[in-house]
């Protein structure tokens, strides 16, 4: 059982789920490895002044799905996606390739949630969350096991630099910009957290 539950925990680390979404969207081609995930800009994620970006949606649509998770382990990942993409592409909603995002949201240790931009307000036999608000955003490079570092980071910066408070605590949004394999290829691994800091 433990060599079973070590060999799940592998199989799905933070990285190779990163890999699962960029080829769940299309973006790796087995005959163009090369050609994956473009180049990340950690600026992107600054606003000139700061470490940080404030990004604020107006209904942002979102197809929600989620998957199962063992301790925070995602489990059922890939079947999320399949749901959410054949849906999407069913309804001809898909975002443009440089405005996708996939982002992720822990609920519990059992199970988080998975949400896919789309560009369409309705998608048949999809649930569409629609997410609002500012969020305090930030580009982190480095290993995956500084995660809680980060997440600490990320606290204090809301505590900071924000006056009001989210009224049920801090939501956060976890998204990962590169696949595993083009992260070796840049020689840079990021993780962007979005902290929302409002409370609509």
């Amino acid at each position: 059982i433990a060599y079973n539950i070590k060999r799940l925990r592998i199989a799905n680390t933070p990285s190779r789920v990163a890999r699962r979404q960029q080829v769940t969207r299309g973006l790796i081609d087995n005959e163009a490895m090369d050609e994956c995930c473009p180049k990340f800009d950690p600026s992107s994620f600054t606003d000139g002044k700061n470490s940080f970006k404030l990004i604020t949606w107006n209904e942002k649509p979102f197809v929600k799905d989620g998957t199962w998770c063992f301790f925070y382990v995602p489990l059922t990942f890939g079947r999320a996606m399949s749901r959410a993409l054949k849906r999407i592409t069913d309804a001809g909603a898909e975002s443009p390739k440089d405005e996708m995002m996939v982002l992720s949201e822990c609920i519990s240790p059992w199970y988080s949630d998975v949400y896919v931009s789309v560009a369409k307000e309705e998608v048949d036999g999809a649930e569409i969350e629609k997410i609002s608000g500012t969020f305090l955003s930030k580009a982190f490079e480095g290993d995956y096991s500084n995660m809680g570092k980060w997440v600490e980071e990320m606290k204090g910066l809301v505590a900071e630099e924000t006056v009001e408070r989210p009224a049920l605590g801090l939501k956060m949004y976890f998204y990962y910009p590169t696949c595993p394999k083009c992260a070796k290829k840049y020689g840079k691994n990021y993780v962007i957290i979005m902290a929302k800091t409002t409370r609509e």
